[in-house]
């Protein structure tokens, strides 16, 4: 491994243990506001999840430049992966976007329903983009 690639590997680890210590503290936080009786049980749930779907959101937006697998066969594969994985960041971005929001401000109901079926479809949507991109390939006579 060369010296450029262990940069970019401490900095997405540092990236993501700054996101859990995020996430860490701001559930320590919102467990001292309950104890103090600032908040109630709902606020807790509700703050929660709000920063964890922040932080989810901000781990999809640099989740494409992550990517750094061995070298690709040719031209057509290096796009084809940086493609899917340009999607997948923006789709898990905007389904974490969405969790935060319906968390924030949806009914509790609404927002344990629709937090989960954003992330599902972002899922889907994935799955999709790669099934579509495999056929189109497979159509072009490419393996």
């Amino acid at each position: 491994m060369n010296e450029h690639a262990n940069s970019r590997n401490r900095k997405h680890v540092l990236f993501s243990l700054k996101l859990a210590a995020i996430m860490i503290g701001s559930a320590l936080l919102l467990t001292l506001a309950r104890k103090q009786g600032w908040v109630d049980a709902d606020q807790v749930v509700r703050g929660y999840n709000v920063v964890m779907g922040l932080a989810l959101a901000a781990y999809g937006n640099v989740m494409p430049k992550m990517i750094h697998p061995t070298p690709p066969r040719s031209i057509h594969d290096a796009t084809l992966a940086q493609a899917i994985a340009r999607v997948s960041g923006w789709s898990m971005t905007l389904a974490f976007l969405v969790w935060a929001a319906l968390w924030a401000f949806a009914p509790l109901d609404v927002a344990r329903i629709g937090a989960l079926a954003a992330v599902g479809t972002s899922v889907v949507v994935m799955l999709g983009y790669i099934a579509w991109r495999s056929v189109a390939r497979r159509g072009k006579g490419q393996r």
